[in-house]
């Protein structure tokens, strides 16, 4: 928000220009090794089953991932020789040598960023492949989607339909969280990766990061545990409705007849004068 006020940010000194850039590119990488997380999470669970390791590790997710992320990106306070505000485009200049800056700005953030994007397409692939699977496996085993690790070649015989719809509903929604830094930062690297991008291509890199809560917000709105709520919601519309026709019924042709006879003659009883009522086409 603050970087949108040209004039506050030009105001500012050195130092606080770098803490700004500082504190963005932490909290952009920090989402990344929070993704990369949960693919660690996904990769001990579903692809290795050593769930013990992941309960183990599970707790210091949050804390390591912010902790790392402000920790690689801290040489952005003293790494280049100055940093300055570009009111006009509203972006950071680093005012160092062409290659120097951009191999430091690898260093320092993009290069964490391409790594956690590869291995969250790496688990992606490979969490859908095993879960594809578990789909076709046929056994006598019993499973539940909220311990994926069971879920090996031994878990979907013998479930109902509902069961295997939820259990696929639960791995799609787990598989699409890896996907969305992939979604949202990839064409920001391919962006930082061109000397000069097209402009297409700075729209797109400025755009796609921002919508990474919405969509992470779809996907959690995609939890089937959800759908208690949304089929007692779709009832009780459906009661009120269905309680709506029992009290007032349907009027059927002949009773709209009887209560809506045509009227062949004009009467007094519907005519109007002028006077009586005044309508107002123009508003």
């Amino acid at each position: 928000m603050f970087i949108f006020n040209n004039a506050y940010m030009s105001k500012l000194s050195e130092i606080h220009l770098r803490a700004f850039l500082w504190i963005m590119s932490g909290f952009s990488l920090s989402f990344v090794l929070l993704s990369t997380c949960m693919g660690i999470q996904l990769l001990l669970t579903v692809l290795t089953h050593k769930g013990h390791w992941a309960n183990v590790i599970q707790p210091w997710y949050e804390v390591g991932s912010f902790f790392c992320a402000f920790l690689i990106t801290h040489p952005y306070m003293y790494l280049f020789k100055s940093v300055q505000w570009i009111p006009s485009a509203q972006l950071f200049y680093l005012n160092d040598k062409l290659s120097t800056s951009r191999r430091n700005v690898w260093v320092v953030q993009w290069m964490w960023v391409f790594t956690g994007i590869i291995f969250l397409f790496g688990i992606a692939v490979f969490t859908y492949l095993k879960m594809s699977q578990v789909w076709r496996a046929t056994s006598t085993s019993q499973g539940t989607p909220e311990k994926l690790d069971l879920l090996d070649s031994n878990t979907m015989n013998a479930m109902t339909d509902e069961r295997k719809r939820y259990i696929r509903s639960v791995t799609f929604r787990v598989t699409c969280y890896p996907v969305i830094p992939i979604v949202t930062q990839l064409m920001l690297v391919v962006g930082n990766l061109m000397e000069s991008p097209p402009y297409w291509l700075y729209v797109v890199s400025n755009v796609m990061p921002s919508t990474q809560g919405i969509l992470n917000f779809l996907v959690y709105m995609m939890n089937p545990a959800l759908d208690i709520y949304r089929k007692k919601f779709i009832k009780r519309l459906l009661g009120i409705k269905q309680k709506t026709r029992e009290k007032f019924g349907r009027l059927e042709d002949s009773d709209s007849e009887e209560l809506f006879p045509t009227i062949t003659q004009p009467s007094s009883l519907y005519s109007t004068t002028p006077k009586d009522h005044h309508f107002n086409f123009n508003a």
